[in-house]
């Protein structure tokens, strides 16, 4: 690109300067009228000549700043201007008053010259013409002075505002490369000038590229990188102790029935739900990346693909035994049956088949990627019909039934409690109707009291469901509409660009297209918490007295002080 390659030329004077007194031109002039066309725009007065330089000379070696305003006009305006100002004023030195022999002569300003540098060093850096910024100490040959303070200088006034300081990415035409990638920007490997071939077009413009994940630059510095470090550290911690659940459950005796069956398999479901977290420990981005630019998918990055599975498969199968659960406390509570006693083998085809199948279905038709947040999961253009949608056709009946069962429950409680009341003051014929009522009611309140376990653990799964259900629903359309908004982007470049912002000056331009981030901070956590959930409901006391009866058991088994009382080796006193 020949942006401003001959601006250099400016600072030939000297050499036309004894070429001019070598062919005799005209030195009899000292200041002369304007005749040129180069700065029209910008001297209106003498200028002064020292009958050294023909005005027309001088106009010649300005001929390329109307090709520095033709292709740097549009895309910097401001600094286009500036620089003008500076170029013409210090070629063009404006006559003053006669004082006696001598000519009253301003030159230029030393003010215009800096504020060309700091306006023009973005854009001639990102189009490798540093050396064209000018040299604010060089001695002009006209005036044989340098450049002035304001006081006394060829001041010429701004024609673009400030305000439009800075660069319009819009204007920048198809098909060019920046010949150096600003931080924190890197450079595109396959970009090349006069073509549209591109690394990645999503994440890359104009030869440079986002760092992998896109998403860090979008929020303050350091944000993310230290909220979903917490909610990693969350999950990790969910994931050991429903893993203790899970064997809990697993070697216990008595623990392998109904309904503590149900307790197993949803634990065994949180724990692979929340042990996705180990793919990424030390090191988050070998999972949300395929390399320093493009983000992972099933296709560039087995980690990706398997963690992003397991992920899918976990989700549906917690939802689909939370859903066992509340039919389970419903069928007992309000029917008084165990209806699920003998039919494990429908649950587990329904609540493992069902995950395994959609799994399936998203693998098959490679949807697993990283887009958002800190984990793979399905791509967003088909996360609502291959995974939320048929998670909330389980949970939005799972919680209407949930509802019923409650109001079930409340409605049977007020009415044992206006019983009592009446049975008071009531002959015994009616106190035994009464006690007849109360004990055909009787077992809704024992299935309460045996089962609070299961039902508080159905109200906390619910709610995280539905608020990162809910989460999803409202605010991940938002990003995803960030790729398709030009205008911002190109924005938010031009912001990053800029030397003088920071990651944080620049926020406020995509923030309208980013869920706010405490409530992105607060859906993962409450996801990440539901393994620390079930563990504080389920592992009750009677939990570890059997953990310390098999101990105690197996050391007898293999004859380890197997003479003492078995109070003795007790090491709980519970």
């Amino acid at each position: 690109m020949i942006l401003m390659n001959c601006l250099f030329l400016i600072f030939s004077w000297f050499t036309l300067f004894v070429s001019g007194q070598e062919s005799g031109v005209n030195t009899a002039a000292v200041c002369a009228p304007y005749t040129g066309t180069v700065c029209a725009g910008y001297v209106d007065y003498e200028v002064y000549t020292a009958g050294k330089i023909t005005i027309d000379a001088i106009e010649q070696t300005l001929a390329s700043l109307p090709e520095l305003n033709h292709t740097l006009g549009p895309v910097d305006p401001y600094c286009t201007d500036t620089y003008f100002r500076y170029a013409c004023s210090s070629a063009f030195p404006k006559c003053g008053e006669n004082k006696g022999q001598e000519q009253e002569v301003w030159a230029g300003c030393a003010s215009t010259c800096n504020d060309t540098i700091n306006a023009c060093k973005t854009s001639f850096t990102l189009t490798g013409q540093t050396s064209l910024l000018p040299d604010c100490s060089v001695i002009s040959p006209i005036t044989n002075s340098s450049l002035q303070p304001d006081e006394s200088c060829n001041y010429i006034s701004a024609k673009v505002d400030k305000s439009n300081a800075g660069l319009n990415l819009r204007a920048i035409p198809a098909g060019f490369v920046m010949s150096e990638c600003p931080a924190p920007f890197l450079p595109d490997p396959d970009a090349k000038a006069g073509t549209n071939d591109s690394t990645n077009p999503t994440y890359c413009r104009f030869g440079c590229c986002m760092p992998c994940p896109a998403q860090d630059l979008f929020f303050n510095e350091g944000w993310t990188t230290h909220g979903f470090l917490a909610t990693n550290i969350v999950r990790f911690i969910s994931a050991v102790v429903s893993f203790i659940l899970v064997v809990s459950y697993l070697v216990l005796p008595d623990k392998r029935r109904h309904p503590s069956l149900l307790i197993l398999n949803f634990s065994l479901a949180i724990f692979l739900f929340s042990m996705v977290v180990f793919f990424s420990i030390g090191d988050t981005k070998r999972l949300q990346c395929a390399d320093a630019i493009n983000p992972s998918d099933q296709d560039n990055n087995t980690l990706c693909a398997a963690q992003g599975a397991i992920l899918i498969f976990a989700s549906l199968a917690t939802v689909s035994w939370c859903a066992a659960l509340i039919v389970n406390l419903h069928v007992h509570t309000v029917w008084n049956s165990n209806f699920f006693t003998n039919k494990y083998i429908y649950l587990n085809i329904f609540c493992w088949g069902l995950p395994t199948a959609f799994m399936a279905v998203c693998l098959g038709m490679h949807k697993v990627k990283f887009e958002f947040a800190n984990l793979c999961l399905v791509s967003v253009d088909s996360i609502f019909d291959l995974f939320f949608y048929p998670m909330a056709a389980i949970v939005c009946p799972a919680f209407l039934l949930h509802i019923f069962t409650f109001l079930y429950i409340a409605r049977v409680a007020m009415r044992e409690s206006q019983e009592s009341e009446l049975s008071q003051s009531m002959s015994a014929n009616s106190m035994n109707r009464n006690q007849m009522a109360v004990r055909k009611h009787k077992h809704v309140l024992t299935a309460v009291k045996i089962q609070w376990r299961a039902l508080l653990l159905a109200i906390v799964a619910i709610i995280t469901v539905l608020f990162y259900w809910i989460f999803y629903f409202t605010q991940i359309h938002r990003m995803a509409s960030l790729t398709e908004d030009e205008d911002t982007v190109l924005d938010w470049l031009a912001c990053m660009m800029n030397p003088d912002n920071t990651q944080d000056n620049c926020t406020h331009v995509v923030g309208g297209h980013m869920p706010p981030f405490g409530l992105m901070i607060t859906a993962e956590a409450l996801v990440s918490l539901i393994g620390i959930w079930i563990f504080l409901i389920f592992f009750k006391r009677s939990i570890w007295r059997e953990w310390n009866d098999l101990i105690y058991d197996i050391r007898l088994s293999i004859g380890a002080r197997g003479r003492h009382e078995k109070h003795g080796e007790q090491f709980f006193a519970l």
